[in-house]
């Protein structure tokens, strides 16, 4: 009987996040730097102030992305540990199987 393997949604949104969120980082950056680079232009003070408020949230929005593909990045690692501790694991009972089977009955 073989087993089936359910796929943990948890490791699953790491992956894809892994996938799509350097693209989206880049983006974010790019939009910063737009928004960033309107201060040269001749604005008020309310208008300067706004800015600096669309700069901030900006800002802010590119730190959240990074944090979470910090997150991305150290799920991928603990899976990977995972696999290879479950190996491991495998390899031991194969060994320890095979010592009985020359030990006889």
């Amino acid at each position: 009987m073989e087993s089936q393997k359910t796929v943990d949604p948890i490791s699953a949104l790491q992956t894809r996040l892994l996938g799509e969120l350097p693209d989206d980082i880049a983006m974010a950056r790019d939009a910063y730097h737009r928004l960033a680079a309107e201060a040269a232009g001749i604005m008020d003070a309310k208008e300067f102030s706004a800015h600096q408020a669309a700069c901030k949230a900006a800002l802010g929005h590119l730190e959240s992305l990074i944090k979470l593909l910090r997150w991305a990045c150290e799920g991928a690692g603990e899976a990977e540990q995972d696999a290879n501790r479950s190996e491991a694991s495998s390899v031991e009972e194969l060994i320890s199987e095979a010592r009985r089977s020359l030990v006889g009955p």
